[in-house]
This record gives C-alpha cells, structure tokens and sequence, in this order.
C-alpha cells in the first residue's frame, strides 16, 4: 500500500516537473481536466498559492466548464485571501454543477468571510435539500449565526450538527463556546450528558464535557471526563493538555507536568506546549527549568505573549527584578488591555524604584478593569508603603463604589483608617466587612502588629460572632 502511495505521488510530482517545463519553454500544452486537477492540487498541497493560480487559470482555458477547476481555483484565491474572486469562481462552478453540496458549502464559507450573513444562511439552507452531509451544513450556518454573534441561533444549528453526528468535533466544541457566552453553561452539562448516554464511546463529547466542566471550575469532573476521552483514544494529545490545565486547577503540578509532557510527545514541540511545561515547574518552584521552557517557546514564537508574562513571573521569583520588567514589557507591547500584564509590570516598575511609572500602568489597569478590586488592594498598597495613606485610602474607597460587595476592600480600609489615626471611623467600616464575610478579617493579622493587643478590634469581633454566628 505505501508502495503504491508513493509510487502515485512521483507519477504526479514527474506531471508537474513535465508541466513547468513546458510552460517554461513555451511548448505546446495540453492535458485532459484530471492531468490539471493533480497538478492544481500538487500547488495547493504544498502551499505554491501564486503558480497554482497560474496553472488553474491555463488549465481552465482549455476546460472553461470543468467545476473542479472552478473549485480548485476558488480554494487557492481563498489561501491567496482573494475572497470575492473566490466567491465569483464558485459561483461559475456552482452554475454548472448546482446540486454539489461541496460548492454551497464553500460559498456559505466565503460569503461568511466576507460578511454577507445572510448570503450565507440561504445558500446553506439550500444546500440541505441536497446535501448527505448535513450535519457539516448546520454546522456551517451556526458558525454565520456565530458570526453575527446570534449565539442563541448558532447554538440552534449546532446542537442539529451533533444531533446527526455526535463525532462532530468542531460543532461539540463551538456549542460549548456558544452556551458559555448565553450563560447557559450549567445547562449544557446535562446536554453533553444526554449524548454520551447515546454513544458512550465519543471521545469528543467527553472532551468537550471536560472542557465545560473545566470552564466552570469543577476540576475533578473535567479531570473524569478528559479521561475517558483519553481512555477511548489514547492519542488523544488535546485531551492529555486539557487533563494537565485541569490538574493545575486542582494544584496537582506533578500530574499537570506528567500530561503536558504526554501532549508534546504525541504533537511535538509548540510554543503553547512548553508554555504550559513552564507553568507547572513555576507551580514546582523551579524557576530554572520554569524560564527554560518558557525561552523555548519564545524562540519557536516571538510572539507568544503567555511565555514572556511567565518568564517575567518566574524571574520575579528569583527577585531578578529588571530582567523580570524586560519581558512584563514584552507581554505588554503585544497586549496593551491585559490587566495581569500591566499590574505585573506596574509592580515590578514599583519595587524597583520607578513609581511615576507605577502609578501610571496602575491607574491604566483601574481604567481597563474598575472593577477589579485586586488591582485596587495593589495599587493601594503601594501608596501605604510609601508613606501616602490618603492616597492608598481614596482608592479603596473608589474600589467600594465600583465593587461594594467585596469585603476584602472594607478590611484594607480598616488598616489604612487605624494608620492615619481614624479610629472610630475604621471601627465602623470594620462591621460592614464583618457583615460581608465574617472569616476574611483574618487578613487584619498580616497588617496589624500584636493584633491580640488590639482590644477595640478584638472586641468588636468577638460581639461579632457571638451575636451572629451563634
């Protein structure tokens, strides 16, 4: 059999040598429309885009109604991102082959590219009528719903995807993508369940019954699905990544380190793999091996945000804390919105001295996020330290507007008003944060000196508790 494949593809490889040459020396030229197709398909195989175009334009001038020409043609505008010559190609193919549901669905695809939505949806919905694969068809009109970011409809014609073939693994994976974004999460568990009941050997429904079980944050159950997605197909190297990401929710570095490694050797080397590698020896606290691998994903993608955050982390660990500023800036150029980034770099810049830069990135993190009470807690803490105790006190108070249900604010208010010798007014706030979440006042201890000798705030706490957790 490999004989005979290999055979096949130098009989090809010889037609095209054959086929340059003569185009080359400007030899009369002629071959029947399947000669054309393989040598169309030998450029678009091994991605020769530009002299693919010219051979399927010269082959189509001696075959003008060959489809699969047409088709061929359209599939190497796409890759050139030509997409309304495509589209024009495919709608020549289409006239003279209108029942050919490979033809629909690629228009379906370019009018989707090309934003024509509505396009799209009809030539699909047609394409139903005589396609065989109708499962593919629904699937690609969810995916112009999803386009239109209609979830609720994409959802509609996903779940008709699945419903014909549960092995329909991009229709399991965007569904999930679409519950998650109509708040329909939970419910999908049910969904996914009610398919793996039917067939209980579809290692895509378990892995995407992992990963919803993962988005929300129910770590053992993504740890059991992705398993059996694993157990049915053990080659399975996304499942293998999934299961490590699980375990590092669950803190178990080790098992995470053993399945990431499982996942590079089924897939080989990525920058997402050695990241990830790199992150569960960060969780080790072996920041050597940790910045290694997070180098080695730089250096197969310079652009790979993750890694240059991680390396700053890592380096952070080591206190090599102008190294660390390097790559934070790094991580920043390519994404200037990431709140992590800029509060990361906004505290390096702090602890080594530039704090004009600080408040800066710290201020921008607020404007991106307000709502990000941990960024508040920072930025706060900065001032404190500083000796700048209004300061750190008007931004805790700014967090409470934005995220008055958080009770770690009105306990860092609490240490900031003591501070600056507003003890009746800290005393006050002290029972708001008791009434949020009575067992977050133990963060006090780590501000206030010889907290037992604080017989007011003892005091207060003890009534506390003995009026309301009786």
């Amino acid at each position: 059999m490999a004989e005979e494949f290999k055979k096949k593809k130098d009989e090809i490889y010889k037609l095209v040598m054959e086929f340059e040459m003569k185009m080359k020396n400007n030899f009369d030229i002629y071959y029947d429309s399947e000669s054309y197709e393989k040598i169309t398909k030998w450029y678009i195989d091994n991605h020769k885009f530009k002299i693919g175009l010219k051979a399927v334009n010269f082959a189509l001038s001696q075959h003008q109604y060959s489809s699969d020409l047409l088709i061929q043609k359209a599939n190497i505008l796409i890759a050139l991102q030509k997409f309304s010559e495509s589209l024009s190609s495919l709608e020549k193919a289409h006239s003279l082959n209108p029942t050919d549901e490979n033809i629909f669905i690629l228009i379906g695809q370019v009018k989707i590219i090309l934003a024509e939505y509505k396009g799209a949806i009809s030539i699909l919905n047609k394409a139903l009528i005589y396609s065989e694969n109708k499962d593919e068809v629904n699937y690609q009109i969810g995916l112009a719903y999803q386009a239109q970011k209609n979830y609720k409809s994409a959802s509609k014609y996903f779940k008709k995807a699945i419903e014909i073939n549960i092995n329909h693994e991009n229709a399991l994976y965007d569904l999930a993508y679409c519950l998650e974004l109509t708040g329909e999460l939970e419910n999908s568990v049910h969904y996914y369940k009610k398919f793996i009941d039917e067939d209980p050997y579809s290692e895509y429904a378990w892995y995407n019954l992992g990963n919803i079980y993962f988005k929300l944050k129910n770590f053992k159950k993504s740890v059991e699905s992705f398993e059996f997605a694993i157990a049915i197909d053990e080659e399975y190297s996304s499942a293998y990544n999934n299961l490590g990401e699980s375990y590092i929710g669950l803190e178990n570095y080790e098992l995470a380190k053993v399945n990431f490694y499982k996942s590079l050797e089924l897939d080989g080397p990525s920058p997402e793999i050695y990241s990830a590698i790199g992150r569960a020896y960060y969780h080790l606290d072996d920041f050597a091996t940790s910045i290694n691998y997070f180098q080695k994903s730089i250096k197969i993608d310079q652009f790979f945000k993750e890694s240059y955050y991680w390396l700053g982390k890592s380096l952070v660990s080591l206190d090599k804390w102008f190294e660390a500023i390097h790559y934070f800036k790094k991580a920043h150029k390519l994404n200037n919105e990431n709140v992590d980034y800029i509060k990361s770099l906004a505290f390096a810049e702090y602890k080594v001295g530039n704090m004009v830069s600080s408040v800066d990135l710290y201020t921008k993190a607020l404007e991106i996020n307000p709502a990000d009470f941990k960024t508040s807690l920072e930025f706060s803490l900065i001032y404190y330290e500083s000796g700048d105790i209004e300061k750190a006190i008007n931004i805790i108070k700014e967090g409470i507007v934005e995220v008055p249900e958080e009770s770690l604010l009105y306990y860092r208010l609490v240490i900031y008003l003591m501070d600056s010798g507003r003890y009746k007014e800290s005393m006050n706030v002290l029972e708001s944060a008791l009434s949020l979440n009575f067992d977050n006042h133990e963060v006090l201890f780590d501000f206030v000196p010889n907290f037992e000798t604080q017989s007011a705030l003892i005091r207060i706490i003890n009534q506390f508790r003995n009026n309301n957790l009786k």
